[in-house]
Parts: structure tokens; sequence; C-alpha cells
């Protein structure tokens, strides 16, 4: 099952706001108060019955508590509704698929899914919900929108990941198995119950015989009852080869991440699992996903938590103030909400529009990370490699890329890693990002130029990167050669500049910023200019090959 689009009006601090879910994995972010955990309220009041022992639900919806506070509305009554617009598919949710076939009489025809909008309404003169429900463009309403609302409730796990202290112990159950393993446990549990049903009829002799001796006519009975497998015991420790340890006696960081991994297992297995006429693909939302994580550990939990989402088709849907945990493969599936201020005063929350290329700037200055900080690094943050080469800008980069062709035989750049561009030295002078690199990285080889080695180099030290291990210095040590361009023999060079002596002179006599525009045009035409006529492997890269050599043997 999944979400594909929620509808709010009216609830807390939405007014009227509507949400698609695009991909399998979305994330919800915002500052505090701005409506994040609302979402998890209103989806919990209607996907979720967590009512026990009659007690009144802890996470339901009234109109006259819930109602936005600075609506004035005297004269009229107070409605608050939601709106969820779901997919049941049939395989994934076989059971729900059926009940709604078989109960609703639809015909579907070659269909592998059923589109279900819940409509959910509260108001101020009833104190029960009122429910309307639209399946594959029917609508109905009365008893039987409330069966068709009943089958979809319990559909939703939820993980609150600052609760997971409050937790006593990490055992539970195993349940909801494929057909392989229940085939298996049926002939298990046939051939337990025959061997109970020997010890029980034993134990009847026995207890008879003794029964007797008092000159009881008292009939002796004992029955084994039906033994069922469908939920196994367990508990659970993490450990290596030599050791294991219980995962309450573990970090709070771990715990976590594993209890979340518990959770979207416990939902692929229903997935996966016999029909039956409760199965249902439950939706999984986690609160704060990064609680307790270092951010290298973040940034790893995010990418996995979103590729094992997509792999095992289950949704799930976060709540986060980590940039890690944004969807980086469907941006659009990242949420952005915030709070309108009249007055002074907060009122509504808006979904802010985070389309296009720069759809991570809005995300940064909310999360306290301004753009131009976080866009050099956004890559490497996701990326799968271990072995990371870091250089300078992106006309480094193709130069890098360009070594690393067969054709350069056994002078070629020998790295099957990644090659990250982090767009000038200043971004090397964040400790955090540094520290963060190394514990993310199992090979890490950062690039820069020789007129920036007394600000870089220092700093790099500082950190623990040692020069021709960790860390390469590029260029040749003389005017104008101190950089990734002086390894170009100057034939190329002089050829360009004499083709080009408008912007030879706006490099050297233009303003700052023309400068610096002609400075940057310049290193690309040098780049293709010795792209297209350097011949590999003869003197044309002799610099090029030194420098390899050195990086070659800094990642060995």
């Amino acid at each position: 099952m999944k979400i594909t689009k929620l509808e709010i009006k009216n609830y807390r601090t939405f007014e009227d706001v509507e949400i698609d879910f695009d991909d399998y994995y979305s994330a919800i972010c915002g500052q505090n108060d701005a409506g994040k955990s609302n979402i998890v309220r209103a989806l919990r009041a209607v996907l979720r019955e967590d009512n026990i022992y009659g007690r009144a639900r802890r996470h339901s919806i009234s109109a006259l508590r819930d109602y936005p506070r600075w609506k004035d509305i005297k004269d009229s009554e107070k409605v608050v509704s939601v709106s969820i617009e779901l997919t049941i598919f049939k395989e994934a949710d076989a059971g729900v698929f059926e009940f709604y076939l078989d109960y609703l009489d639809l015909e579907l025809g070659d269909d592998e899914s059923l589109c279900l909008k819940l409509n959910s309404k509260w108001c101020d003169s009833i104190s029960s919900t009122e429910v309307t429900a639209v399946l594959n463009g029917q609508v109905f309403e009365g008893i039987k929108a409330q069966e068709i609302h009943k089958k979809v409730q319990s559909s939703i796990l939820i993980h609150n990941s600052t609760e997971i202290e409050s937790r006593a112990s990490f055992t539970g159950f195993l349940q909801e198995f494929s057909q392989q393993y229940s085939a298996e446990l049926n002939k298990m549990t046939s051939s337990l119950q025959k061997s109970l049903a020997r010890i029980a009829k034993s134990q009847k002799e026995e207890v008879s015989g003794l029964l007797s001796k008092l000159n009881s006519n008292l009939k002796v009975g004992i029955t084994v009852p039906d033994m069922s497998f469908d939920r196994l015991p367990y508990n659970l420790s993490l450990g290596d080869s030599k050791m294991e340890v219980d995962l309450d006696d573990w970090g709070s960081g771990t715990k976590n991440r594993t209890m979340i991994f518990l959770t979207l297992l416990k939902a692929r297995q229903v997935s996966e699992s016999v029909t039956s006429a409760e199965k249902m693909t439950p939706i999984l939302i986690i609160e704060e996903p990064e609680s307790f994580l270092h951010p290298s550990a973040q940034a790893e939990f995010g990418r996995v938590l979103q590729q094992i989402s997509n792999e095992f088709g289950v949704q799930v849907i976060t709540t986060t103030h980590s940039p890690y945990m944004l969807n980086q493969s469907s941006p659009e599936s990242n949420i952005l909400l915030e709070r309108t201020v009249k007055s002074k005063h907060l009122r509504e929350t808006q979904k802010v529009d985070t389309s296009g290329e720069n759809w991570m700037e809005p995300f940064g200055v909310v999360l306290g990370l301004a753009n131009e900080e976080f866009q050099p690094w956004r890559e490497i943050f996701f990326s799968e490699s271990k072995s990371h080469l870091l250089v300078e800008g992106k006309t480094d980069k193709e130069y890098f890329e360009l070594l690393r062709q067969d054709c350069h035989g056994i002078n070629r750049l020998d790295f099957q890693g990644d090659i990250f561009a982090y767009d000038g030295c200043g971004n090397l002078k964040n400790p955090t990002l540094l520290n963060f690199l190394k514990s993310k990285s199992k090979d890490l080889v950062v690039t820069f130029d020789i007129d920036v080695v007394s600000d870089v180099a220092p700093t790099l030290e500082r950190h623990g990167f040692e020069k021709n291990k960790s860390y390469v210095v590029v260029g040749v040590n003389k005017a104008g050669s101190r950089s990734i361009e002086g390894l170009i023999p100057d034939s190329y060079k002089n050829t360009v500049n004499a083709n080009n002596p408008e912007l030879v002179q706006q490099g050297i006599h233009g303003t700052k910023e023309e400068q610096k525009t002609a400075k940057n045009t310049l290193k690309g035409l040098y780049l293709k200019e010795f792209r297209e006529k350097a011949e590999p492997n003869s003197n044309d890269y002799a610099e090029f090959y030194k420098l390899v050599k050195t990086l070659n043997k800094a990642f060995r």
C-alpha cells in the first residue's frame, strides 16, 4: 500500500494544504513548530486504530480542540477534514484488495491496483468521525464507507526515534512468513502436534492411574492446544565472530537504526507473505531517523534507508531536521513546511515550492546550512563509493577523468572510486566536513594547487592528513604554473593565448570580476586544446604522469 496524496483542512497549524507523495521515500522537513508532527498525527488519526481497552485514542482528532485558534467562525460550525489517497496493490495488499472486490462487487479487469480516497471529517456538533470513500471512482457512504475505512486501519507503523530510550527491551516476534517458510513451518507444526498428542496420551494414562487409587469415577482428559508458528519469539543481539551483545546494551544510535531496519523488514515480510484475508503491506512513518547519529552516520543511513525503501517496495515517510535524510534521487519527494507570520504571530503552515535545479537552497536555509556551503559536498554525502578523490574545481575534475582512460596504459590514474570537485580551497577549512569525509571514506585523497599550500596544508595536517598520502599538491612551482594548468606544456597555452588576446588583456587589466571570468574562460580553452591535440604516453603528459604516479601510490 502506498499513500499518494494527503489533503488537510483546518487541523492544528493547517488551514488548507495538499501534499503529494511521489516516491516510496519521502522526507518532511521544517523548523520546529512548522507542522511536521501534525502531518503524522493526521495520518495516524485516519490510518492507525490504536484504541486499547475502550480508552480514548491518543491521536484522535477533535474539531473543538484541534481547529486553528486564530480563525474566527463565531456564526458557523468548526469542521476539520483529512483526505488520504492510497494505492492498494493486487499482490502486496492481497487481503485488502480481494476484500474490496468481493464486498463491493467491483469489476476490475486486468488492473494491478486500486485507487482509494478516504475523506474523514470531524465537526464540533458530533462526536464521531464522518467517513466517505471513493474507490476507483465510485463513491461509498455510511456502513460501506466505514467497512472500507476499517480494512485499512492499522496500515501504518510509527517509529519515533526520539523515544528509543524509553523502550524496555529489544525482543519481539518474527511473523508474516513467505510461502516457502510457511510450508516448512506447517510441516514442523504437524510433526510437533503429533508428538505432543502422544505425550498427552501418556500423561492422561498416568493421571488416570493415580486417580483410580482414590476410587474416583472422574475421567481425565488432557488435550494440547493447537500449536502455531505464525509468530516466533526472538531476542536481538549484535556483535562479531567473537562476541555478541544484547541490543539493549548498545548505544542509542545503533539501537535506533537497528529498530528501524527491523520495522522495514517486518513490512517487507508482510508484502511477501502468503495471501491471507489480512494481508496488507504497511506504511512506515519515522520521526527524526537521524536521532543519536553522527553526521557521517546520518549520511550513510539516509542513503541506505532510501535504497531499501525502494528495493522493498515499502513506503517510508520521515520527518527530519537533517539534510542527509532528504531524497536525493527524487527531490520532488522532499516536503518543506513553514509557518506564515501575521502581526508577529505564527499562523498557518504552508508547503514551500522547492521545484527546479536549486531545490536544495530553501532546505539549506531552514536547516541552518547555507546552500553555498552544502552544495559542493552534496554528491559525496550520498555517494555509495568508499574511495574518493577530491579536486579543487570542475576543470580539475575533467583533467583527472581524462587521466583515468585506458589509452594511458601503465600511466593511467588507477583509481576505482568517485572524483568530486569541492569548489575552492575555502571549503577545506571546515573541520566538521573534514572529519565527516575521513570517517565516511575508506580511501580519501585531497588535491589542491601549490599557490594555496600555506592556507590549506596546516588545516589538513591538524586533522591527520599527510602529504602525498592523503593530500597531494598540484602544479609546477614557478610563476603562472602553480595550478593544474601548470602541468600543460606551454605550447598549448601559448596557442590559446595568441588566439584570444582580448581575454588575456581582460585577465590582466580588467576589474576583479572581469579578471575572474577571463581566467575561467581561458582555463576551459586550455583544457579543450589539450584534450583534442595531446598524445597519450608522450611528453605532452609528462607532468601529469608524475602527478598520477604520486596519486596511485597514495591510493595503494
